[in-house]
Formats: structure tokens, C-alpha cells, sequence
């Protein structure tokens, strides 16, 4: 039996995740598997946050109920073009990742439970659990995007090259094409 840090509760020897809570048990860790950054149990599947990646695990009773044999959905942080979250108070909470394409449910926590990029949740450590995946992923997203140049950056840097005569004006009209896809 494995005690669970955060709550208390006694798990199987193997569990990675405790039964109540969720949580991340310490145990060995392989190579092959890299352990999630954070992970919780929702009322409808299992949430686990890894470097680059979002995982949505609808291997729980409640989640198979509700999504059917959906299994895991794996959500990359360069997919994902908004993060909603909403605190549990008298409906359940909710983690819903927007996707390019997606269907997401716009009508609340009810709704939220069938839902195939959210994850419902109840209790203050899920919440806080949840705001911190919100957190880091934004953060993910934020650093990436902030080194990458607008198009009106970049037709200016080409000019200044072209002005200073690095590049050719034959050059300079070329990348600007292609550069607005025209």
C-alpha cells in the first residue's frame, strides 16, 4: 500500500494517481513514460498536463457514462486557441480547451459534462489543480508566439535590409509575396 500524500488515502502498491484524490503518487518513474506535471480525476475522466501536451482520459465510470469509449485524447498546446475554466460552486466546474474546428458545449456546466475537450470537476484542490494547468499553458502558449514576428515586422526588417543593400529589391518583393501569401 502507497499513502497518499495529499490526502491520506491508501492505494495499490502500482498506482500512479491516488484513488481519491487524484493526485500523483511518488513511485519509480520509467524513461519510456514521462510522469504528467499535473494530473486530477474529473467527474467525467482524468486530466494530465505534460510539457507540451494535454491529455484528456475518459478511462473513469462517470467519464465512460458520459463520453462513451472515447478513450485518451491527446490536445497540443499549439492547438488549443483558448482555455475556458469555471470554478465549482452549486453545478460542477469545468476545464474546456478550444480547438481550431472544435464543437465546444456554450451552454454551461450542465452541458460541459458531454463535452469531449472539458473536463468537469467539484472541490477546491480540482479548481486550484485546474487554474494551474490553465496557467502553464498559457504561459506555454505566450512564450511561443511572443518571439515570432508579425507580417508588417517582417516585410520591415526585409526593407531596412533592402534600404542598407543587403538584399535586392527583386529579392525584397519576392520574400514580401511570399510572406503575404500572394
Amino acid at each position: 500500500m502507497v499513502k497518499c500524500d495529499d490526502c491520506g488515502a491508501k492505494n495499490d502498491k502500482e498506482a500512479k494517481f491516488c484513488k481519491d484524490c487524484g493526485s500523483k503518487l511518488e513511485g519509480e518513474k520509467t524513461k519510456d513514460s514521462p510522469e504528467p506535471i499535473i494530473s486530477f480525476k474529473g467527474r467525467n475522466g482524468r486530466i494530465e498536463l505534460y510539457k507540451d501536451v494535454v491529455r484528456l482520459d475518459r478511462g473513469t465510470a462517470m467519464g465512460f457514462l458520459l463520453q462513451g469509449l472515447k478513450g485518451k485524447k491527446d490536445i497540443y498546446f499549439h492547438n488549443i486557441t483558448s482555455i475556458q475554466i469555471k470554478k465549482p460552486g452549486f453545478a460542477v466546474g469545468y476545464l474546456q480547451f478550444s480547438i481550431p474546428g472544435g464543437n465546444e458545449s456554450r451552454r454551461g456546466a450542465f452541458d460541459a459534462l458531454h463535452d469531449e475537450n472539458t473536463i468537469t470537476f467539484i472541490g477546491k484542490d480540482n479548481y486550484e489543480k485546474a487554474l494551474k494547468i490553465k496557467e502553464y499553458i498559457e504561459k506555454k502558449i505566450k512564450s511561443k508566439s511572443s518571439g515570432t514576428l508579425s507580417s508588417a515586422d517582417e516585410i520591415e526588417k526585409l526593407h531596412s535590409l533592402m534600404e542598407k543593400g543587403v538584399i535586392s529589391k527583386k529579392e525584397f518583393e519576392a520574400k514580401k509575396k511570399q510572406i503575404l501569401d500572394l
